[in-house]
């Protein structure tokens, strides 16, 4: 008898872990500071804590009413009772499917909210995305333009250019916090990492069904769907059969899909151009989306090997628009580094900045202007600073 009301709750804890393991594709804790803009590996994949005390939660109520059902006289019928127990014979499995209906309910409601919320994205790209005006006013009339509009003929596709540490993940991120209610921990976002999703060319029929599965999923259960794909370069080409059917003109129950390609082709073209502005003696908030447009298309439209998964969808006349990301400077790296300072409660002074500057590599070698991991590293450095 012990065993039969016993089995459905070790399958209960058996199935927690799993629903959890199927979400480490989503968006993951906000990040803890500026100078971890592109750790996807640890921030993204690690979502699953608030989901673990829902589901936990969900389990708790049902192990209570079991409680209730097995010994009534410690029971008080008014604690849970939209979830009382039928009269009659206690079925344990028809508990587990009425679990996995409640789990299910739960997590749409805690997920699915879109709240769009164009003034506090505005706002974070200000505070947290250092260095990248040309890219923050794009960002935003992007998706202004496209959230504004009720009856877009397509998904929004954008294109994310820049060396490692500019912010391309951040600003991914920051866009996911302002247009989600729950934000990165939303079900309705879905990233894309090609060595941990796509690592074998000689599994790409798989990757294809795949790929087109959890795209058409995430869009069933989401009125406005985010997909991330982190180092677009990287993408084998072939899969790309799978995303070219969401990105195309659709009927506007689809058409309210966000799909954004981070990507470091072109970034020497935008690192050139900075340079030169500089070597000029133009300040760098002079640049702008043109003077950086054409340079930006002739790298990519030139880059040598493969065509990458980005230019293949330009040449289809996929991409809404391109949005290069500036290699950062001294300055730029010390912002980061105080927020991440910040971020972990620690106290600081220009000399703490200073030395964490200090740590990081510069170029070119003869100016030291900027900075070859971007803010990549800072949290690392800090990291060691506090042994």
């Amino acid at each position: 008898m012990a065993m039969r009301w016993l089995l459905p709750f070790l399958l209960l804890l058996l199935q927690t872990s799993s629903l959890l393991c199927t979400e480490q594709g989503s968006l993951g804790p906000k990040e803890k500071g500026k100078g971890e803009t592109d750790g996807l590996a640890d921030t993204w994949l690690t979502g699953g804590a608030q989901q673990m005390q829902e589901l936990t939660l969900l389990s708790l109520e049902y192990a209570r009413d079991l409680q209730c059902w097995l010994w009534p006289e410690k029971c008080d019928e008014e604690t849970h009772p939209a979830w009382a127990w039928p009269t009659g014979k206690w079925d344990p499995m028809q508990v587990l499917s009425d679990w996995y209906k409640r789990v299910a309910e739960h997590m749409d409601l805690y997920d699915s909210r879109v709240t769009n919320n164009l003034t506090g994205l505005q706002w974070d790209l200000g505070r947290r995305l250092h260095g990248q005006h040309v890219a923050e006013d794009l960002i935003l009339t992007y998706l202004e333009r496209f959230l504004q509009d009720g009856e877009p003929q397509k998904p929004l596709a954008l294109s994310f250019h820049g060396w490692t540490g500019t912010g391309k993940n951040l600003a991914a991120r920051i866009i996911a916090e302002n247009l989600y209610e729950d934000g990165q921990r939303s079900r309705c976002i879905r990233v894309f990492i090609p060595q941990l999703h796509f690592p074998h060319l000689s599994h790409i029929e798989a990757y294809k069904v795949q790929l087109e599965n959890q795209i058409r999923e995430v869009s069933s259960r989401c009125p406005q769907p985010l997909f991330v794909f982190d180092e677009a370069d990287k993408i084998p080409k072939g899969l790309l059969s799978s995303i070219l059917p969401f990105l195309s003109p659709v009927k506007p129950s689809q058409s309210q899909s966000i799909f954004i390609f981070l990507s470091s082709i072109g970034s020497n073209a935008i690192n050139e151009l900075a340079l030169n502005f500089w070597a000029a003696g133009r300040q760098r908030k002079e640049i702008t989306a043109d003077d950086l447009e054409r340079p930006l298309r002739t790298a990519i439209k030139e880059n040598q090997g493969d065509i990458p998964l980005t230019q293949q969808l330009m040449e289809e006349g996929l991409i809404d628009g391109m949005v290069p990301f500036l290699p950062l400077e001294r300055a730029h790296v010390k912002l980061c580094a105080r927020d991440s300072f910040v971020a972990r409660g620690l106290p600081y002074t220009e000399k703490e900045l200073e030395m964490v500057a200090q740590q990081l590599l510069f170029v070119p070698k003869e100016h030291e202007l900027f900075s070859a991991q971007g803010c990549k590293l800072v949290a690392q450095r800090i990291s060691f600073m506090e042994r």
